[in-house]
């Protein structure tokens, strides 16, 4: 440990001189790997976790707190690919070698590519609170810096080609972080987005929904079952059937349906089912969010039984979060620009909101959101 640290502390201080000693050590990838890359990536790794799950992010003004699984999965999976990404890049460094004049040397690559990492995984430990994740980036960016130093160093490239040597070698690891990025978000979320629930979080308290990036919508959503169309008169039933589309009513407090959507996210078990219309008629506008999930409830931050309530009023509107029985109603109204939101968790599981404008009254919104009782929402629970 104390020569781990010894090690970082001179790459960081003193890259050119250490680059030297480094280049001197007989050293194989696979202890390389053990006794400095593992350690080094398991920073972030952990930083990570505990930064969106234990601390959580402040939105809107509420801390919220990601999922713990989810969040674990996503770490795990960057610190796999972390680890994929030293042997990848070492292998691409030594494969341009030749080409700028230096011996191939795949010991001395993985020394390049495991050490160069050094700057970005310490500054990784910054990930555990957002506020300073960019300075994160800086910590990258001499990670950079520390490359370009040591590539002609460690690679014995000639000084006629070792600038060269080393641009081509940045311009690689660059690539490289950013694929590294990119195949963590695609594969922590069917959706593209590495924590689905976050960036839908500040929906709680906005006064409009935005629609779900990635989410397919048609203006021409199929029949609605009979009991769906109950519901658009103001009574209930189950809706059935594999199209969740039809779970919401063609005209909803006078207006037409214009647009629908259905997102499935999650691993068996964390399910999570979204379903979003739009209804319009000239001016007015409503936008539903139906969504489902065993885990909602952690999800958009409310603690159980232990949930705080809130009521806040100013000149211009109010906000408020309240606990009516089993359920939790949260809701909001601008006065200036006559738009807000009603939001109702129920059972933990089933979380309607109802967020519109332009005509729209605070009461059509809570009208709207009341329409959808426990049995009209059984239906998300069955097809998750």
């Amino acid at each position: 440990m104390f020569a781990l640290i010894a090690r970082v502390k001179n790459l960081l201080l003193s890259p050119a001189t250490e680059w030297e000693v480094i280049d001197g050590e007989m050293i194989e990838p696979g202890r390389l790997l053990a006794r400095y890359v593992i350690p080094l990536a398991a920073i972030p790794t952990i930083a990570i976790v505990i930064g969106l799950s234990v601390l959580g992010v402040q939105i809107g003004g509420e801390w919220h707190r990601a999922p713990l699984l989810e969040v674990a999965l996503s770490a795990v999976l960057f610190f796999t690919l972390t680890i994929i990404g030293v042997f990848v890049f070492a292998k691409v460094i030594d494969w341009m070698a030749p080409a700028f004049g230096a011996p191939r040397s795949y010991r001395q690559a993985f020394k390049l590519s495991a050490y160069s990492i050094t700057a970005a995984m310490v500054a990784g430990i910054l990930t555990i609170a957002p506020a300073l994740q960019i300075l994160a980036l800086l910590g990258a960016t001499y990670s950079l810096y520390l490359l370009f130093v040591g590539t002609p160093k460690v690679m014995h490239a000639p000084d006629k080609s070792a600038v060269n040597y080393s641009i081509m070698a940045t311009v690689a690891a660059i690539v490289l972080a950013l694929l590294v990025g990119l195949a963590t978000m695609v594969a922590a979320a069917p959706s593209g987005n590495l924590f689905p629930h976050l960036p839908r979080i500040p929906d709680l308290w906005g006064g409009t929904l935005a629609p779900l990036p990635g989410v397919g919508v048609s203006t021409e959503a199929p029949p609605l079952p009979s009991s769906a169309g109950a519901l658009a008169s103001g009574g209930g039933g189950v809706v059935r059937g594999g199209d969740l589309r039809g779970a919401t009513p063609q005209k909803l407090m006078g207006l037409n349906r214009v647009a629908v959507g259905v997102e499935r996210s999650g691993l068996a078990g964390q399910r999570t089912v979204n379903v979003e219309a739009e209804y319009r008629d000239g001016r007015r506008q409503i936008f539903l969010q139906i969504l489902y999930s065993r885990t909602i409830a952690e999800k958009l931050g409310f603690g159980g039984p232990s949930t705080s309530e809130f009521d806040r009023e100013t000149v211009d509107g109010y906000s408020r979060r309240r606990r009516v029985g089993d359920a939790i109603i949260v809701e909001d109204w601008d006065q200036s620009s006559q738009t807000g939101g009603y939001g109702r968790l129920v059972d933990d599981r089933f979380y309607v909101k109802a967020s519109g404008g332009g005509g729209v009254s605070a009461e059509d919104l809570r009208a709207a959101v009341e329409l959808f009782g426990k049995e009209t929402l059984a239906q998300f629970e069955a097809e998750s």
